[in-house]
């Protein structure tokens, strides 16, 4: 049997609590079958946090459903998800949060 093809999705989000944020999203992204490429975390003073993730998808999921799923805990307060356009999107916001 052949496995599903995959493409890269670039996941931002504004989360409410930095720990709690990361850990719900890489627990999801892990408990869906998500490939996690990279992960940036930037921390602001009022406690709030943004992450970006690279994660690997498979080509069967639009991206409303990534966005659906990744959004569900209090601590994620915003979520959005586009194709990766070979690896720019996320080095250019890396570069911007740094």
């Amino acid at each position: 049997m052949l496995a599903e093809p995959m493409r890269e999705l670039v996941v931002e989000a504004v989360l409410n609590d930095p720990y709690d944020g990361v850990i719900r999203l890489l627990g999801d992204a892990q408990r869906f079958g998500f490939e996690i490429r990279s992960l940036a975390l930037t921390t602001k003073s009022d406690g709030s946090a943004f992450a970006t993730m690279a994660l690997c998808v498979p080509t069967s999921l639009n991206q409303q459903l990534v966005h659906a799923r990744l959004s569900r805990h209090p601590a994620v307060r915003r979520v959005s998800a586009q194709a990766d356009a070979g690896g720019a999107a996320l080095e250019s916001l890396q570069v911007a949060a740094a």
